[in-house]
């Protein structure tokens, strides 16, 4: 699933939210690490540190690539 970054006013970090929460009829949305913001308490820019929690749960959803040498 993709996702966009968008900074929460609460904790001043940026986290993951899927992308089918950016058609912005939403009064708040949740991150993927459980982190919800309603919408006047989210900057829609990538701004401060990344939610680690995120980092962790989108990476596990990357498909197992092997580099070839």
């Amino acid at each position: 699933m993709p996702y966009v970054w968008w900074q929460s006013e609460y904790d001043l970090q940026c986290h993951a939210f899927s992308l089918d929460q950016t058609d912005g009829s939403r009064s708040f949305y949740e991150a993927v690490c459980e982190h919800s913001v309603p919408d006047e308490r989210v900057s829609r820019a990538q701004a401060g540190a990344l939610c680690t929690t995120c980092l962790i749960k989108v990476g596990t959803e990357l498909p197992d690539v092997r580099w070839r040498v």
